[in-house]
């Protein structure tokens, strides 16, 4: 079964949901976050948290950093990716675990001396960096967030032992905000914002670039472009998945470029419902015609409906 992306010329799929570190746009306020915590680990401060709604690409930052940190020799990095633990020994084990340790089940103190050794000996003797990435951080319990603060605690007089780095939803900053003895710890707050329209037109634009479009081709119309950005709400992930799906569409209808009506369909298979500025404008039929329902107009053939997970 031939690939849709091939229908246009394209070498790779533009639109894929994944944190695909070949796509990753980094634009100006990309780039500053990353340098931050990049910044916040080579100084070894210890906590630095990274904020954003679903979607603003908190795992695609992630991804990059990660890339960037592990082709550096000196740095050791634990990753945690869903830190829903019962309790804070369970959570001590995975943390020891992400760094290769094998510590049996014992109680949270033996725990948390097991790692200040392993902590010491990597730092001070080895003269290496230990970096602790937890994703989605908004699951930590109170349990967890405390045994956190407690490991920010091993320290030498010029470093933090462990550097710690959350990617959590907005809540997580409500939530570690009422732990003062917490919050005095953290290093730095990145927060992640939506995409302006330029900046969603040039993640477009990066990607297909990427993918292996010819340079001078256009595959989106001003107006299609225009749709596609305003339903996407400034959410990147949003933005390539409607963009994935208008190209389907256009691929199916033997459209070389998308245009606005295969954005629309993109949309009406999601149930994505635009918002009012993004509405388009109703024509003014002739005076005397009759005129066929607006889908009707909008959809010459009738969707064909597609099974979408949604993650």
């Amino acid at each position: 079964m031939s690939k849709y992306f091939r229908f246009f010329g394209l070498e790779r799929d533009p639109f894929l949901d994944t944190a695909d570190p070949y796509f990753y746009c980094e634009l100006g306020a990309v780039r500053r976050a990353k340098e931050r915590l990049a910044g916040s680990v080579q100084a070894s401060r210890g906590l630095t948290i990274v904020l954003g709604d679903p979607g603003t690409g908190k795992t695609s930052l992630c991804g990059a950093l990660e890339q960037e940190l592990l082709a550096d020799d000196t740095i050791i990095l634990g990753k945690i990716l869903d830190p829903s633990f019962a309790t804070d020994t369970e959570f001590l084990i995975a943390v020891g675990r992400v760094f290769g340790l094998a510590l049996p089940p014992r109680s949270s103190a033996a725990l948390k001396n097991a790692l200040k050794n392993f902590f010491f000996e990597s730092v001070v003797l080895e003269n290496r960096t230990l970096v602790l990435i937890v994703d989605e951080a908004q699951n930590l319990s109170d349990d967890n967030l405390e045994a956190l603060r407690l490991l920010l605690n091993y320290h030498i007089p010029q470093r933090k032992l462990l550097n710690i780095l959350l990617f959590g939803q907005s809540e997580l900053e409500t939530r570690i905000a009422a732990r003062g003895n917490l919050a005095d710890r953290i290093d730095g707050w990145i927060r992640l914002g939506r995409l302006d329209p330029a900046a969603a037109s040039a993640v477009l634009d990066f990607r297909l670039a990427r993918a292996g479009l010819t340079p001078g081709q256009t595959l989106f119309t001003p107006d299609a472009r225009e749709v596609l950005i305003g339903a996407s709400g400034g959410l990147a992930r949003r933005l390539t998945m409607i963009a994935h799906l208008a190209l389907e569409e256009a691929a199916d209808r033997s459209s070389s470029q998308v245009n606005e009506d295969h954005v629309h369909a993109a949309l009406a298979v999601r149930g994505i419902v635009l918002p009012p500025s993004s509405e388009p404008l109703t024509e003014m039929a002739p005076e005397g015609t009759a005129r066929r329902p607006f889908f009707a107009r909008l959809f010459p053939r009738r969707l064909r409906r597609r099974q979408v997970v949604t993650k």
